[in-house]
């Protein structure tokens, strides 16, 4: 007698919303929401196939590393599965549910676990047919717009101030900033999509006061970031009146309390962009690692650590676009986290989102876009970088020298390909091209610091990161050569501030070793040949500090201690009194920076320049190596390079 044959059940993935499914109702498939959900005021989620292995785990050894890089290179299909990974699956285990996504731990995934348990069936098809009822889904719609109503009336809900749209100028001068913006930061931070954004900016020009509030904010947003950049001081001028009242508002905006409608990709554009232009325009620049750790997780709940491929059916535009948003993210948690002191928020690597295309989608949208992606270069070294932000700022263990080494080959290494790679494809402007080497070479010197004051102080053995620092010093100084790069450089904080927080050192430093005894005079004048680069760098950077000041920076004490070491420098080169050279370069630049400071404030509020003039006519009295209480409190000359610190981080 032949067996019964085993009827084996098919696990498909569903395609149709869980709602749609329950009521037994044909499901349109769109997303975010269905027609049916809209029609019924439901909250619409798709079920992503629970019952599959979980995708790879993205974690990037050197080899696996490598491996990636040369398979983007040659135009394959991005992948980190590896012998001991599970099969790749086509979807995620968890469900999207609007713009976000869940994992098993959530509780919405309750329903698709309780779908079919049948002490729960007749409650769930008497709820369903009553869903059905005319006046039941009538009375359900009239609750939910009184709740909308109710939730309009919170302060997080009310429209941005109704005079924001008279501070934005006109529309030649917004132009100019909007072209500004894309031709300088986005090709390295890839925020907004050009021709959606575009779109938005001439719908909002022809009917302001009717505009929604996220094209509003990203438009004042990008303003602040393009307006210190722009050729018409004047404009300059203007945009920085306004860019705290805008910053704010902005920072309002997404800080809303308990608002799930901050969770969309024009609240994570704008959450970049703010923390952008607070670098930019130093207002609270060195916090931004704080804020960076809450966007790298508003990013991971909207499951951009997801590739798009896995969350269900999504136009080319979309995908390409939470990509390049993902990257981004990741790229400003690294630069902070660089600047922080701290490990980056996803050091780990637990994403497994594909890099966007290295063709941009966008090129045909006119002359400005290259088809060259910096952020392709940048997405390459990233797992480099974050190694080494990791070893630098380890807490626990010092790190080896032989580490340092094996770390800086592979960051020269990448610096050389990204020049190269710039070099052959052309960048979308020397600022942009600029902007992607300072994002890399920043981690060489932050990685060869500590061994090349060793190799300063005498020891020989670091002589190799002795040379990396200076070249890297030398690096950003010339950063200041690019006309409109240095104007970021002049207002900007965080990574901005390299020059002074990193470089500076490195270069008086240089300067001021102790040359061999009993040379020759032909010796000495070939020596002072060999340091002329340095001198004029080292000139460069006291302008630079002295141009900070007068651009808005209150960083006081660097501007002296910086001009008291150049002064050092001279002198000995010149053999000259050291100490007359330094006492008279102490005072000089003190008034200098007091006239400056006294300028600033009457421009600022004539009113109260008058009640706060604070230079006194005639020589101060200063003892040089006693405490100085006059400019930004207590001010001691008698430092040593563990003070150095206080000095070029206070009043960031």
């Amino acid at each position: 007698m032949t067996e019964p044959r085993t009827i084996r059940k098919r696990n498909r993935t569903p395609r149709s919303c869980y709602d749609c499914r329950r009521r037994k109702v044909k499901c349109n498939r769109a997303r975010p929401s269905c027609k049916e959900c809209i029609t019924f005021s439901l909250s619409c989620h798709y079920e992503l196939d629970p019952r599959r292995h979980p995708p790879p785990v993205f974690r990037e050894p050197a080899s696996v590393v490598v491996n990636r890089e040369e398979q983007h290179h040659n135009g394959e299909l991005y992948s980190t599965t590896t012998e001991d990974s599970p099969p790749s699956a086509t979807s995620i285990r968890g469900v999207l549910s609007k713009t976000r996504v869940y994992g098993h731990g959530h509780w919405m995934n309750t329903h698709s676990l309780m779908e079919g348990l049948p002490s729960l069936q007749p409650v769930g098809d008497f709820f369903y047919k009553l869903r059905s009822d005319r006046e039941v889904t009538q009375t359900i719609a009239e609750c939910k717009r009184l709740a909308r109503d109710i939730k309009k009336q919170r302060p997080s809900r009310k429209s941005l101030p109704a005079d924001i749209h008279q501070s934005i100028p006109d529309r030649e001068i917004l132009d100019e900033l909007v072209m500004l913006y894309f031709q300088t930061f986005e090709p390295c931070y890839r925020i907004l999509h050009y021709r959606s954004f575009m779109a938005e900016y001439e719908t909002y020009m022809t009917r302001q006061e009717s505009a929604e509030s996220p094209i509003v904010l990203q438009l004042l947003l990008v303003m602040t970031i393009a307006g210190p950049l722009h050729t018409d001081g004047n404009i300059r001028r203007d945009i920085a009146a306004n860019t705290r009242a805008w910053l704010d508002t902005a920072q309002g905006w997404l800080s809303a309390p308990l608002e799930k409608d901050r969770f969309t990709l024009n609240g994570l554009q704008i959450y970049c962009l703010l923390l952008l232009s607070r670098q930019v325009n130093q207002i609270g620049a060195d916090l931004v690692w704080i804020s960076a750790g809450s966007l790298v997780r508003m990013s991971m709940q909207m499951g951009l650590h997801q590739d798009p491929d896995l969350l269900g059916e999504m136009s080319v535009q979309q995908k390409e676009t939470r990509r390049r948003l993902w990257y981004t993210v990741l790229e400003m948690d690294a630069q902070a986290a660089l600047d922080s002191g701290v490990d980056s928020i996803n050091a780990t690597g637990n994403y497994n989102t594909k890099p966007p295309a290295n063709e941009d989608s966008e090129s045909s949208a006119g002359p400005h876009v290259s088809n060259f992606s910096l952020q392709s270069l940048l997405i390459k070294s990233l797992p480099l970088r974050l190694r080494v932000t990791r070893a630098v700022n380890n807490m626990q263990e010092e790190l080896s020298f032989n580490q340092v080494l094996e770390l800086g080959n592979e960051l020269a290494s990448a610096c050389r390909d990204i020049g190269s790679a710039i070099t052959r494809a052309g960048a979308p402007s020397s600022f942009s091209s600029t902007f992607c080497i300072h994002l890399v070479c920043r981690f060489a010197l932050a990685l060869h610091y500590r061994h090349s004051l060793k190799a300063m102080g005498g020891n020989p053995l670091y002589s190799h990161s002795r040379q990396a620092c200076l070249d890297v010093a030398l690096e950003l100084v010339s950063f200041l050569q690019d006309n409109l790069y240095s104007c970021v450089l002049r207002t900007g904080g965080g990574m901005f501030r390299d020059i002074l927080t990193r470089g500076a050192l490195i270069i008086f430093a240089e300067l001021n070793t102790e040359p061999v005894v009993g040379i020759s005079a032909f010796a000495k004048e070939r020596n002072r040949a060999r340091q002329q680069p340095l001198l004029e760098a080292a000139q460069q950077i006291v302008n630079y500090a002295r141009d900070r000041i007068w651009l808005g920076d209150m960083n006081v004490k660097i501007y002296v201690w910086l001009s008291m070491m150049n002064a050092q420098v001279r002198a000995r080169l010149a053999e000259l009194p050291i100490d007359e050279a330094v006492s008279k370069a102490t005072y000089d630049s003190l008034r200098a920076v007091g006239d400056m400071l006294k300028t600033l404030v009457e421009t600022e509020n004539p009113d109260m320049a008058s009640r706060n003039s604070t230079v006194a006519p005639g020589e101060p009295e200063i003892n040089i190596g006693s405490e100085f209480d006059s400019i930004d409190g207590f001010f001691d000359f008698d430092f040593d390079t563990r003070e150095l610190s206080q000095w070029t981080g206070a009043m960031c």
